[in-house]
């Protein structure tokens, strides 16, 4: 089950990796991401760090991919605020290493880019925020997940949707057949709706507890309230589609639309590349 320790997390407020912390808090271009005991964070799309917690919880494993890490001497373990300090220093070289020599993919870009839309930019006010970023559960291996909370209606102690999201880049190959990933992914989901929704439950809270949404005081005291749903018929299955050329044929409507859990999916269009289709008078 994806969650920290409570010493991890009691180190990552108050210890000696409140620098790694304060470094992600400060960075919207970075994302951390909470795993079994360890956590990840992420620069363009890329992990720049796995941290892992070992026994006893006063040390934690440093693992960074050996592209990145090339030409820099890294501390192999974090045991103490100097040796923090040593790694925090080397993000600069880590960042520009991820530049050159990351996966250029502008797909795992903007899975990144929409973790910050939703999350770190309380101006937009938006209704989804992201909980985890490539979820897997089986046969089933999601881009984003989150859930939806519907500005309409917002309160405290809410029931709230889940969300499990699938993001395309442009005209990717796999939107022909989307609609039978998406009912793999159903059909992995279906038999432990119930764990999986506990566990974005507790991910959510962590997040939440680190301060890892960006959103005014109000709004967070009441995203704290939230439950998450466990009844498999409110989770929210979402094809994010970035810069998809409304000319194209290869998203087919009608197949998705076929499916007997059409009800539970949406399709939302976005990104940054103009069509004039897209344009209307003011």
């Amino acid at each position: 089950m994806h969650r920290l320790s409570d010493g991890f997390m009691d180190c990552l407020k108050f210890g000696f990796l409140t620098g790694i912390l304060a470094a992600v808090k400060g960075d919207h271009d970075l994302n951390l991401e909470i795993r079994d005991d360890y956590v990840n964070i992420y620069f363009k799309g890329n992990s720049l760090l796995k941290l892992t917690e070992l026994c006893p919880s006063t040390r934690y494993k440093v693992e960074v991919h050996p592209a990145f890490s090339k030409g820099l001497i890294l501390p192999a373990q974090l045991t103490d605020a100097h040796t923090t300090a040593e790694f925090l220093g080397r993000i600069p070289q880590l960042k520009q290493n991820v530049i050159t020599h990351g996966k250029s993919s502008l797909e795992i870009e903007y899975e990144q880019m929409i973790i910050r839309a939703n999350n770190f930019e309380p101006r937009n006010n938006s209704e989804y925020f992201i909980i985890d970023r490539q979820c897997t559960r089986g046969d089933a291996r999601f881009d984003l997940t989150g859930i939806c909370w519907d500005r309409n209606h917002r309160c405290k102690n809410q029931v709230v949707d889940l969300c499990l999201m699938e993001v395309k880049f442009a005209l990717n190959q796999d939107i022909k057949k989307v609609h039978e990933q998406l009912t793999r992914y159903y059909q992995a989901l279906e038999p432990i709706a119930g764990d999986v929704a506990e566990e974005h439950q507790t991910i959510f809270r962590q997040k939440l507890e680190l301060g890892l949404y960006d959103q005014k005081s109000e709004r967070l005291e009441a995203m704290k309230t939230l439950v998450i749903s466990k009844d498999f018929s409110r989770f929210q299955f979402i094809l994010v589609l970035v810069d998809y050329n409304p000319h194209s044929t290869a998203l087919d409507l009608s197949k998705i639309r076929s499916l007997h859990f059409a009800s539970q999916i949406k399709v939302f269009f976005g990104g940054l590349a103009m069509w004039q289709q897209n344009m209307s008078a003011p």
